[in-house]
């Protein structure tokens, strides 16, 4: 899942923030159960979490 600078940063202010960490080129979200890293793409930040969680309820894929 994509979003842009602004959606992200909307998505992220909504999350406590003592759970986020910010680099230039990588945001890491401490979730309930594990990382949600999210990279820039471009213009986009990207985060291949909503595809690991299919993949676990799936059995196709391993834990963080």
């Amino acid at each position: 899942m994509c979003l842009t600078a602004s959606a992200l940063t909307l998505f992220l202010s909504l999350m406590p923030q003592d759970r986020i960490t910010r680099g230039p080129d990588r945001i890491v979200l401490a979730a309930e159960t594990r990382e949600a890293i999210w990279t820039r793409h471009g213009s986009y930040w990207c985060t291949g979490a909503k595809r690991l969680d299919a993949a676990l309820r799936l059995g196709t894929g391993e834990p963080a």
